[in-house]
């Protein structure tokens, strides 16, 4: 069914709206430095070695922890505003059947740690965004994993989680201690803890082989 004229013609000059601000955003990312891009969910779950998964049911998710999608990255801001590559007809049919009541199915996302990736509904996401609503209705696969990820997460901050993960995964600290939390804000300090480790695992050894042989040589009884 063909969305109501009005309403596709008003959505038609939100997404021009919606376009302008992208824009804006661009501009101040790089003044500021601070970056105005989603999250690749492939590239997090490389770097963070993300694997095991459960359906966790249809739920309301809050709109801002949404942080990333899988696959379509490039295409919105990090506030969900449609880039250059987005159909401006295909964003104003979505947010017309929004308005007009269209029983739309849920979206689907990732959940890894706090924060969300959207597999299906980006342009549902955008719509909601602009007008302010602050959940949304998502089927939700969470991808189980130890580093800490909130929705303040920088695509900077992805060096400092690889190496988390490979710190973790190296040591398998969690399985000793799982309440642990070594985050770090510089990158290359998980290499200098693992220096540290190494170190006292020598000295352990050392130690060991020194009891041994003082035993051997000095037996007592």
């Amino acid at each position: 069914m063909s969305p109501d004229p009005y309403r596709f013609h008003m959505a038609i000059q939100d997404f021009q709206s919606a376009r302008k601000k992208a824009a804006i955003q661009e501009v101040l990312a790089r003044i500021t430095g601070k970056s105005n891009q989603l999250l690749s969910y492939e590239e997090v779950a490389d770097k963070l070695k993300l694997r095991a998964r459960t359906d966790r049911g249809v739920q309301h998710i809050p709109l801002d922890a949404i942080v990333g999608s899988v696959g379509r990255d490039t295409d919105f801001t990090r506030a969900f505003l449609p880039g250059r590559a987005v159909n401006q007809q295909r964003w104003a049919n979505v947010k017309a059947a929004m308005e007009d009541g269209a029983g739309l199915r849920p979206i689907e996302v990732y959940k890894v740690g706090e924060v969300y990736f959207v597999m299906d509904g980006n342009h549902r996401v955008s719509i909601a965004r602009q007008e302010g609503t602050t959940s949304i209705e998502a089927h939700v696969i969470e991808v189980r994993t130890n580093i800490p990820l909130t929705p303040d997460v920088q695509p900077d901050d992805l060096i400092i989680k690889a190496e988390y993960a490979e710190f973790l995964e190296a040591t398998r600290i969690m399985d000793l201690r799982p309440n642990v939390d070594l985050s770090v804000k510089i990158p290359g300090q998980y290499g200098k803890l693992m220096e540290q480790i190494c170190t006292q695992e020598c000295l352990l050894e050392r130690e060991q082989k020194g009891i041994v042989v003082r035993q051997y040589l000095h037996p007592t009884g």
